[in-house]
């Protein structure tokens, strides 16, 4: 049976929100955010290929993580086309889902787009769970952040934001593999493909 874009876009938007790091209540003592499944984000400089597993956040089909400033930032601003892989345990006693995304990825910074970055840190609760690991004074034992433990709240918060880049993936190609039960031996599945228009 053919499914409509609608439907397709559907189904993926399903699996994300079933998938992907969520705010939490803000008494939660992750700090403000529930973990999901992380993804595998694929990046590749000077055909030199590299995999991160990575929590992700997911706003419709537009996917976020975070970054610190090292290798897998300097690989996406030499190269932003990027490759993602969502998937869980392999169970054939069940029906089995998984994720095969390709687009283009983007840097968004505190300094250089101060309004989106605290739009999103704030939707998905990573504004809430740095507030609190600063409070409780996690982030003050971390010397290797270039932050200590006298300093006052806001410049620590100022650091922190300095240091995490937002990674925003656009999906060009989004592929939801659905194995049936029991596997291979029952059959081939089904893969539903979205594609962007355009």
């Amino acid at each position: 049976m053919e499914r409509t874009r609608e439907e397709i876009e559907k189904e993926i938007l399903k699996f994300f929100d079933e998938h992907s790091t969520k705010r939490a209540d803000p008494s939660d003592p992750n700090g403000g955010i529930k973990p999901g499944t992380p993804c595998a984000l694929g990046t590749s400089r000077d055909n030199i290929p590299r995999v991160t597993p990575i929590d992700f956040y997911n706003d419709g089909l537009t996917l976020w993580m975070t970054g610190d400033p090292g290798e897998k930032i300097a690989t996406i601003r030499a190269n932003p086309n990027v490759s993602i892989g969502i998937y869980t345990k392999i169970d054939h006693s069940k029906e089995n889902r998984s994720i095969m995304l390709k687009g283009k990825a983007s840097l968004v910074t505190y300094r250089e787009q101060k309004d989106l970055y605290m739009d999103v840190i704030t939707k998905i609760g990573i504004l809430g769970m740095l507030k609190k690991a600063i409070r409780s004074g996690a982030i003050g034992k971390r010397s290797d952040l270039g932050i200590t433990s006298g300093e006052d709240f806001e410049t620590q918060m100022d650091k922190m934001m300095d240091i995490i880049t937002m990674i925003k993936v656009e999906p060009e190609i989004i592929t939801l593999r659905i194995s049936p039960l029991g596997g291979a031996a029952e059959g081939a599945g089904e893969r539903l493909v979205w594609e962007k228009e355009g």
